[in-house]
């Protein structure tokens, strides 16, 4: 994970993202998440502790990380997936969340990702 970890270390015990947090106080009907970039899970475990079910993505596999925040419960609306924008396969969704992870995608592969998350919401 490298310098990243430090990041994640720092971050896990974030509060949500405020974006994230408004759109929850919306009190829109709780579906399906994606949540891209996930990190350490801030914005995860928020959506879910508000009903949603999230498959978060992250380069770097943080899925411990998040998973030990949920209870038996919570854990069940839970999915991980490792993979990197440049080759993201993604699945249709309600709801997508991308809180300053969009630049980290490789410019040249950036369109194609682009449209894959056109296609998903």
């Amino acid at each position: 994970m490298g310098n990243i970890k430090k990041y994640y270390e720092n971050t896990e015990g974030a509060l949500p993202n405020l974006i994230v947090k408004k759109f929850i106080d919306m009190n829109i009907k709780p579906t399906n998440a994606i949540d891209l970039g996930c990190g350490a899970g801030r914005d995860t475990i928020f959506l879910i502790n508000n009903g949603w079910k999230v498959l978060s993505i992250d380069k770097e596999n943080t899925k411990e990380m998040i998973s030990s925040k949920l209870d038996n419960e919570k854990i069940k609306k839970f999915r991980f997936e490792n993979q990197s924008f440049e080759d993201i396969k993604l699945e249709k969704t309600n709801l997508l969340v991308s809180n300053f992870s969009i630049p980290f995608c490789d410019k040249e592969h950036f369109n194609e990702f682009w449209k894959k998350l056109l296609i998903a919401s």
